[in-house]
């Protein structure tokens, strides 16, 4: 059997001097074994630059949120908690819906009316032990999501350098941690840095030899956000890599077996919701709730919302910038929106790109887990909304990315510079209430 792709490292030690590739290809992993102090300090870097970037967004919020005009369409009411003035844009649509679950539990009210069933329970769960140490839900919320996002860095440093040379392990780091939606891992009370945390830790358990304990940790992600299912398949895909392919089933162990306790999340909270509700898939079928409106369809699947919005784009901008409806800000607020929703497309157009790399570089088993994460953000959303933060998810692109860039100095530095500044933004908006992402 080949050495495990968690031992192999690979890439250039020093930087082009030009945007051209180097000769040899650096998508194709070498053998060379990596030392555990190489690991630590790429953790202990990981750490470090997650605080600096952390740092920079608490300041952007807080400001943002005391400074500038909030969202006329969410009425931002104020929050009192422990440390509420720096701490309170961070609490801002699906925050108030956890709030709520921590705070009051799951009520169902009806197939057309939002509710928070439509929410997997493994975040608010351990919300809620956090709540009962400091006293607030909102406050536990924001902690969890911050340390979460601190151990996904950490983990996520490490399982690069395990792949990569320093510089470009360092480069995967910086891209994870600039991207343009990345304020989830900083603060954001939502479960998208919950679900990469136990996500890198069940496939850095697989591939230190660990499966059972894999899949529980995996359990743990995939009862924390639908896109759990793309777990499963990737670890289970990992395991058959490892074992030899799927020409070599016969080599699977006993043991191995263990990553499909990873299912356990997904289905023991559709088994909770058909026992309570008669609907084992209520959290998908509320989608479709009245104001959500992201039913399963053709009109999902084929984003006629998205493509109507870009239609109406250049009329919404004319009359923003020549003030042609002075008393209504809607033609500004759909603007901004649209340019949210097609930024967020580009960002599925560059992460199916990076599939190939992905999948030459990581094997096929991370590459089938990143082509499962960007099918289920890709085809659940009416108009790319919420794609960005599904990404998230998809680690392994980080790294490709870093593969692509590590050779190309002016475009690396101009793509860490432009990501960080719109994170920046994108940040600022969500703290003043606007929908996002």
């Amino acid at each position: 059997m080949s050495q495990p792709r968690s031992q192999r490292t690979g890439g250039t030690d020093g930087a082009a001097p030009s945007d051209q590739p180097s000769d040899q290809p650096s998508d194709q992993p070498s053998d060379q074994p990596v030392a555990p102090g190489d690991l630590r300090r790429a953790g202990h870097f990981g750490a470090e630059a997650f605080l600096a970037v952390g740092l920079a967004l608490v300041v952007i919020v807080a400001l943002s949120t005391h400074l500038l005009s909030p969202w006329s369409g969410y009425p931002v009411a104020p929050l009192h908690f422990p440390g509420s003035w720096v701490l309170e844009g961070w609490v801002r649509y699906d925050g108030g819906w956890y709030r709520d679950i921590v705070d009051h539990g799951y009520a169902y009210a009806g197939p057309r009316t939002q509710s928070n069933v439509a929410y997997f329970p493994g975040y608010p769960m351990v919300m809620s032990g956090v709540t009962d140490v400091v006293r607030n839900s909102v406050l536990a919320g924001i902690l969890l999501t911050a340390a979460s996002g601190l151990g996904a860095a950490v983990l996520f440093a490490r399982w690069a350098r395990a792949r990569l040379d320093d510089r470009t392990a360092r480069l995967a780091v910086l891209l994870l941690l600039l991207y343009p939606f990345a304020w989830y891992l900083f603060g954001a009370v939502y479960a998208d840095a919950f679900f990469l945390v136990a996500a890198i830790g069940a496939f850095v358990l697989l591939e230190g030899g660990h499966p059972v304990l894999a899949g529980l940790v995996g359990a743990m992600a995939t009862a924390s956000r639908p896109i759990g299912p793309a777990l499963v398949l990737g670890l289970v895909l990992v395991v058959i890599e490892r074992r030899g392919g799927f020409r070599q089933l016969r080599a699977l162990r006993l043991e191995d077996f263990g990553v499909l306790l990873s299912a356990a999340g997904t289905v023991g909270w559709s088994i909770y919701q058909g026992i309570r509700w008669g609907d084992p898939l209520l959290f998908a079928h509320i989608e479709d709730a009245d104001g959500w409106n992201q039913g399963m369809g053709p009109r999902t699947w084929f984003k006629a919302t998205f493509l109507w919005r870009v239609r109406e784009l250049p009329g919404w901008l004319s009359d923003s910038i020549h003030h042609t409806t002075q008393h209504s800000s809607r033609p500004w607020t759909e603007s901004t929106i649209t340019m949210s929703l097609m930024l967020q497309a580009a960002c599925l157009l560059v992460a199916c790109l990076l599939v190939r790399t992905v999948w030459r570089r990581f094997g096929w088993g991370y590459g089938g887990y990143v082509v499962a994460v960007i099918a289920i953000g890709a085809l659940g959303t009416k108009d790319f909304l919420s794609v960005g933060r599904y990404l998230l998810a998809a680690f392994p692109l980080f790294a490709a990315a870093a593969v692509v860039l590590a050779d190309r100095p002016r475009t690396r530095v101009a793509t860490l510079i432009g990501s960080g500044a719109v994170l920046a933004l994108l940040a600022s908006g969500y703290a003043r209430g606007y929908y996002l992402a």
